[in-house]
């Protein structure tokens, strides 16, 4: 499993899994932001989850404090349940660690039974508080010591 930043040559993909509506103009500009490494004056890096050099999904890091990453992955839909995201966490988890983060912290819908399974596969563990996240979706707060 490897994990590399999205590149202008990936725009056909991006455009049948995430930005089908952004034309090749507008999904270059989406690739140059998400590779700036900053969002709103914080760490962030948007990477292509790679099999077989092909992409199957998308991970992110966005630093939260000096020593907390906020970490995600997503598998596009035809991928799922195949193991790219239990074989992804590991490579994204040690680059937080290697940039000088300490924890890991992670939102997942309550109602994503396979996103919690993999979260806790990998060794997250959950707060069975429920919270509302900023779009007002109800989420479990996942946290991994690094």
């Amino acid at each position: 499993m490897e994990l590399r930043h999205f590149l202008y040559s990936d725009i056909a993909r991006l455009q049948k899994y995430e930005c089908g509506e952004l034309s090749q103009t507008e999904c270059k500009k989406l690739i140059s932001k998400w590779n700036k490494k900053n969002y709103n004056g914080c760490y962030f890096e948007m990477f292509a989850v790679i099999h077989d050099r092909g992409i199957v999904g998308k991970a992110s890091l966005y630093g939260r404090s000096e020593h907390i990453v906020g970490c995600g992955i997503e598998i596009y839909p035809e991928f799922r349940a195949k193991g790219y995201g239990s074989g992804a966490y590991p490579v994204l988890l040690s680059l937080a660690k290697q940039k000088g983060f300490n924890i890991a912290v992670a939102q997942v819908l309550t109602n994503n039974d396979a996103s919690i399974a993999l979260h806790k596969k990998v060794g997250f563990e959950a707060e069975e508080y429920i919270y509302l996240n900023q779009k007002g979706d109800r989420v479990y707060y996942f946290i991994k010591a690094l």
